[in-house]
């Protein structure tokens, strides 16, 4: 016995020699261990299997560590025909004491026989589904599987059990009793069969009763051919005075003889015929299933490619759309040449110029607040290098002169007291020119003739503070000063609701090269213009 605080040798002393521990009720509990090992190992010799697993169970519940108990009660489970709770505790066993135990040969002597074991396992699948079937009430399932189980695993306590209970359920109490009576066999004191085998005895009796039969009939003489008597539960007639034919009846019974033995054969042979020709359709049907179930799997997997697909061919449809649509990459390189085309041929029409370039890209406008932002360049990511450089060129060469021409427009426009045209003109110029003065201070005064406050108001207040030292600073500073206009409400909504319609916001994304525009940039060329 070994110390269990440190693993020591004990001696005979009443403390560890190693440790100092005090041992004594340990001792006392190892000891009642071993003597409940004694009691288990005493009940499994006589069969008495389930008051070994109780005694066992107590044994290790006292000390886990005794491999002995562990051991016998795997035994004692497998007899049982409980081959999983057998390996359960063998295997803790091993992990107890992995060297020199024997549970290593209890698990190799199965593991060895693989049809045993595959049996084993079979059994145990048809317990729980008869099981479930007697849940269901389904009790002639449960009695036919539990038939197949007692046939593959004849050692199953519990199938016995089931059986029995089921027989007694459905009042077959000849079929309970046999059943039972072979389940003490092999576990002699289990208290359920003793006491289902009590009730099959029971109702036996009951019944023999009912019928006005006594266990203990003697032989009776029915009429005057055959004689009567009782063999345990069955009634068997013997015939009397019978005579022995001779000559022709003894070919017939040869022949009758020879009929029944073909009959045999036909009943035994061909249902063994019948369940082997079964079982080849069962192993044909399972194939025949697991192919379908590949091919549904492949079935599916291509329905995802084709999704997958039919998603990416909607993308190059939505990007080919972008590249040839009216507001495509395409329409916007023609947009470029046009305005390139127009900047050779008619340098002077810089308003021309700059409404194509305004095509491509439209400056940003916040709410209906007159604060614009200029675009000055384009996205690296949208637009090639090529494309952004001729935009960039144009664009700086016209933008500064369409704003001027605008301006004058404008100015024009508001002497004539052609208020909405002139509005028109100054707002396309702080589009273009964002930081021209000028163009925001008659903007203002054209809203301020037009009854427009609040624009008028606003931009006064934006030339006093963003542009301190601009010309028009102290005139709008005198115009907020005296008043921008009067409040008019009607006219301000129709003049911001004008002015809203007339700016647009264009963000798409380029996808293609500036192809088309070195082309056509190469014809003009070619036709002997240059740009001024």
């Amino acid at each position: 016995m070994r110390c269990f605080n440190c693993g020591c040798e004990l001696t005979r002393n009443d403390f560890c020699t190693n440790c100092g521990a005090d041992i004594q009720e340990y001792r006392r509990i190892v000891r009642l261990s071993n003597q409940y090992y004694n009691d288990g190992l005493m009940k499994a010799r006589v069969r008495d299997l389930s008051g070994a697993v109780v005694s066992l169970r107590a044994s290790l519940k006292l000390n886990r560590t005794n491999i002995d108990a562990r051991n016998l009660l795997g035994l004692v489970y497998f007899e049982m025909g409980e081959a999983v709770a057998a390996f359960s505790e063998w295997v803790v066993s091993k992990n107890i004491k992995p060297d020199k135990n024997i549970a290593d040969d209890f698990i190799e002597d199965v593991q060895s026989n693989p049809s045993r074991l595959s049996g084993i396992n079979q059994s145990i699948k048809k317990y729980n589904q008869a099981l479930d079937y007697a849940r269901q009430g389904s009790l002639d399932l449960a009695v036919i599987q539990l038939k197949k189980v007692l046939q593959v695993n004849p050692n199953l306590i519990v199938a016995y059990e089931l059986l029995g209970l089921l027989y007694l359920q459905s009042q077959e109490f000849n079929k309970a009793r046999r059943i039972l009576t072979q389940a003490s066999k092999i576990d002699r004191n289990n208290t359920r069969i003793l006491n289902y085998l009590r009730e099959a005895e029971e109702g036996i009796r009951i019944r023999n009763n009912a019928e006005g039969r006594g266990d203990d009939a003697g032989p009776v003489t029915v009429g005057g051919d055959a004689i009567t008597y009782r063999s345990g539960n069955e009634t068997i007639i013997q015939p009397v005075n019978t005579v022995e034919r001779k000559g022709g009846s003894s070919i017939l019974n040869i022949i009758i003889g020879a009929l029944i033995g073909c009959a045999l054969m036909f009943f035994l042979v061909l249902p063994a015929r019948i369940n082997k020709a079964s079982e080849q359709m069962n192993a044909q049907l399972k194939q025949v299933s697991d192919e379908l179930t590949s091919k549904n799997a492949d079935l599916e997997e291509q329905t995802k490619r084709i999704e997958a697909l039919q998603a990416e061919n909607d993308t190059v449809r939505a990007q080919i759309d972008n590249l040839t649509g009216s507001s495509g990459m395409v329409e916007r390189y023609d947009y470029l040449a046009s305005a390139a085309l127009n900047y050779m041929r008619n340098p002077q029409d810089v308003v021309g110029t700059e409404s194509l370039l305004k095509n491509i890209t439209a400056s940003a406008v916040s709410g209906n607040s007159m604060i614009t932002d200029n675009v000055t360049g384009l996205d690296p990511g949208i637009y090639s290098e090529a494309f952004r450089n001729l935009y960039n060129y144009l664009n700086g060469d016209v933008a500064s002169k369409a704003a001027s021409s605008y301006i004058v427009q404008g100015k024009e426009a508001l002497s004539r007291g052609e208020y909405t045209a002139a509005i028109a003109d100054l707002r396309r110029a702080v589009e273009i020119d964002p930081a021209n003065d000028e163009a925001w201070y008659y903007l203002a005064e054209s809203y301020k003739e037009s009854g427009d406050s609040v624009n008028a108001t606003q931009i006064y207040s934006r030339i006093v503070n963003e542009m301190p030292d601009s010309q028009y600073a102290e005139r709008s500073r005198n115009s907020l000063t005296n008043g921008a206009a009067t409040d008019n409400t009607a006219e301000t909504a129709q003049t911001q609701q004008n002015d809203n319609a007339m700016v647009a916001v264009d963000n798409e994304a380029a996808l293609a090269e500036a192809l088309a525009l070195q082309q056509a940039a190469a014809g003009a060329a070619a036709q002997g213009e240059a740009p001024q």
